[in-house]
């Protein structure tokens, strides 16, 4: 073997540790960066926090206790396990990751990738079962300056807004005679089975009907589901009178929306700018919206998408805003991975030029010497 042919491990083997070490310096240089939209996702979880703020306050305005086991955070918006307005099972640690000012910040980011602006009409549907989500939608809303049309299911499933005297409707009524949002549902219905209260006692019903006539919200009544879901999807089109969402929200589970129980596992949560085409059992208003080509939001798999979005799973405190990933990440420093991609070129193209010099006229002394064989 030539000289530079043992060379030739000891150059690569060296090259390859360089190459170790810078990135070793990347990582070690890493420093916290502001995530794209940092300013309005901030104001977006401010607002969120007033609004959690102001409805602990009128419960204990009310002298309502909170219970400091379920609700270790204190937040006043972890409904009872059972109640007459109870439709469904609930998960005490999604309603706990829900509870987060910060997941308006989320939600200001899903509307971006959205593509929304300033002014744009958004069909919203809502249920009781997630008020933490509710309050987030509305803040990040508002601070985007968006025009949404709420539908609200009143009903909810356990540890959310079950309250039949302190329902998600109640919640936002409050919020806006305080000044604090000023969002508020359109129209509401029982939700539930069938969206109609199936599965609520007859007093269970009248305390959701009552809830919605004092809050003075238009009932979407319906005698099935099928009309339940044509009469969301005429309502959507009245209320923005004619003009087509540019995003549909979904928080919750609410089957009117879903169109049948079977569809929470086919539609992905998240943002979605098209939903695939599946068999769908029954399809709800979400997909009838995304077969308009309307792009669409879909909350639910909460303790999956904190994860993803790097917010706390169920906390025992209420995270201050302006906490988690959504915000700020570790990234590198731009300026030395520029340095170091250049000198590590560089010293690549001076110490390897000799060899592949060598290498170049190899070839062509032998294309010469094969030619005059020929």
């Amino acid at each position: 073997m030539s000289r530079s042919g043992r060379r030739r491990p000891l150059i690569l083997f060296g090259l390859a540790v360089l190459a170790v070490l810078l990135q070793g310096a990347l990582e070690l240089t890493r420093r916290p960066v502001r995530q794209r939209d940092y300013a309005e996702k901030l104001a977006a979880a401010q607002k969120a926090d007033e609004a959690f703020t102001t409805l602990r306050r009128h419960l204990r305005m009310e002298g309502a206790e909170i219970d400091k086991v379920n609700d270790p955070a204190g937040t006043g918006l972890v409904g009872p396990e059972f109640s007459l307005v109870t439709n469904a099972r609930g998960d005490l640690e999604a309603k706990l990751t829900s509870l987060n000012p910060n997941w308006a910040a989320v939600m200001v980011e899903l509307f971006h990738r959205a593509g929304l602006r300033p002014g744009d009409p958004v069909a919203v549907a809502l249920t009781g079962s997630f008020p933490g989500l509710n309050v987030a939608v509305y803040a990040a809303l508002e601070t985007m300056e968006l025009a949404p049309v709420v539908v609200t299911s009143v009903g909810a499933s356990m540890w959310g807004a079950n309250d039949p005297s302190f329902t998600w409707l109640d919640m936002e009524r409050i919020l806006r005679e305080e000044r604090v949002l000023h969002v508020r549902s359109a129209a509401a219905t029982l939700g539930g089975g069938d969206d109609m209260g199936q599965g609520l006692s007859p007093e269970g019903r009248r305390l959701l009907e009552a809830s919605i006539a004092r809050n003075e919200v238009p009932l979407l009544g319906s005698q099935n589901i099928e009309e339940a879901i044509a009469k969301r999807m005429s309502f959507f089109d009245e209320a923005l009178r004619g003009r087509v969402p540019k995003c549909f929200v979904n928080v919750g589970g609410g089957v009117a929306s879903l169109g049948s129980s079977q569809n929470r596992i086919l539609i992905p949560r998240g943002f979605a700018e098209t939903l695939e085409a599946k068999n769908w059992p029954r399809k709800g208003t979400l997909t009838l919206m995304s077969d308009r080509g309307v792009p669409v939001i879909h909350l639910l798999e909460v303790a999956s998408l904190a994860r993803e979005y790097g917010l706390p799973v169920a906390p025992d405190y209420l995270p201050e805003p302006g906490e988690g990933e959504i915000f700020v990440r570790d990234g590198y420093r731009l300026e030395l991975v520029a340095i170091f991609l250049v000198l590590y070129g560089a010293l690549c193209a001076v110490v390897l030029a000799p060899e592949v010099r060598r290498n170049l006229l190899g070839a062509v002394r032998f294309r010469r010497r094969a030619g005059g064989a020929a």
